[in-house]
């Protein structure tokens, strides 16, 4: 593929989503769409969720946690962001099964719709560099680059579909105090994900692998006491394999999703003196680099929930309310680039 083809917006917006990827280079945000987070409950505690979910958007923080949720669950959300630039949706249905297993599958979707494809003479005669360096001295972009009316428009998108595997695995430790054991739930889940992105007329694909575990247990069955709550923690691990993105060019070239590592814990403290629970909540996430995330869910007689976190030194918030099988969701994420609103909806079946 050769750099015949420019758009102003994509790069923008790409940029903006500090994900832009030019076709034939390896970067550092190669599927940079699919960490934008999925779910607006996590979303409004600041993303410290991987030790949490229980919901479902589970599949996204920690497979593990699809095992967690005891009903057959259909979801969705809708997302505008970046000043309407760009919309970000989820679709999925999460199934518990025999046993103690849980089955689901996701799909999420990055489109930027009604981009502007550009054809110029001076994209065919010259390199990236030098027309960077020409339109920076300059400081007239369009007389360097967009010479011409847009050829037309067209919507770049990236998708995903996950599949999800979990099992929830429960043992009783037995400390022998007088005859006192302990029950503990160890669920393990993984994730099979297949990625699609498009930019004009190629399209890039590839198969990834996320892992995940978590370790819960109960401080009320610790100490025998029932005012106490339950503490869990967890690690999941996406694309261990870094996953490879190829492109249908004439050289294959392709991009990488590096590896990483989320790591966290929480504590749900019941609040019966007021019909309500408590729940605390911090996760690590490691890459390039480590970012932290906390989060708080007040939530009164498992109908009405209150939610407050912090996402990288960004602050969120949100409300979720549930009426008999029906949940609904909202969430805001301050940004520099503009606040995000979320809203996720979800049926039990």
């Amino acid at each position: 593929m050769t750099w015949k083809k420019l758009t102003a917006i994509f790069l923008t917006v790409f940029s903006l989503l500090n994900g832009a990827t030019l076709l034939g280079q390896e970067t550092r945000y190669a599927g940079a769409f699919l960490e934008l987070g999925i779910g607006a409950r996590s979303l409004a505690m600041g993303q410290a969720y991987v030790s949490v979910a229980d919901d479902n958007a589970a599949f996204y923080w920690n497979p593990a946690g699809v095992s967690n949720m005891v009903r057959t669950e259909v979801s969705g959300m809708y997302a505008s962001l970046y000043k309407g630039l760009v919309q970000h949706y989820h679709a999925g249905i999460t199934r518990p099964l025999y046993g103690a297993g849980a089955v689901s599958i996701n799909f999420i979707r990055l489109a930027i719709p009604d981009v502007p494809e550009y054809d110029s003479e001076l994209l065919e005669t010259t390199d990236y560099e030098r027309r960077v360096f020409e339109s920076t001295r300059s400081g007239d972009w369009e007389q360097y680059a967009l010479t011409a009316g847009p050829l037309g428009l067209t919507t770049v998108n990236d998708d995903a579909i996950v599949l999800t595997l979990s099992k929830l695995n429960k043992f009783d430790v037995d400390f022998g105090w007088q005859y006192f054991v302990m029950p503990i739930t160890i669920p393990i889940g993984l994730n099979i994900k297949y990625i699609r992105q498009s930019l004009f007329e190629n399209r890039g694909s590839g198969i990834g692998f996320d892992l995940g575990t978590m370790f819960k247990f109960g401080l009320d069955d610790l100490f025998d006491d029932s005012r106490l709550g339950k503490v869990a923690f967890a690690l999941a691990v996406k694309d261990i394999g870094n996953t490879r993105i190829t492109w249908d060019t004439d050289s294959r070239q392709g991009d990488r999703i590096q590896r990483s590592w989320h790591f966290g814990g929480s504590y749900l403290q019941p609040l019966t003196f007021i019909n309500g629970q408590l729940l605390l909540s911090y996760a690590g996430q490691k890459k390039y680099g480590t970012t932290n995330h906390f989060g708080l869910e007040y939530l009164y007689y498992n109908r009405l929930a209150v939610r407050f976190g912090v996402d990288n030194d960004r602050f969120t918030a949100g409300v979720g309310l549930k009426i008999s099988l029906i949940k609904v969701d909202y969430a805001f994420r301050s940004h520099d680039l503009g606040s995000s609103h979320r809203i996720n909806t979800s049926i039990q079946l």
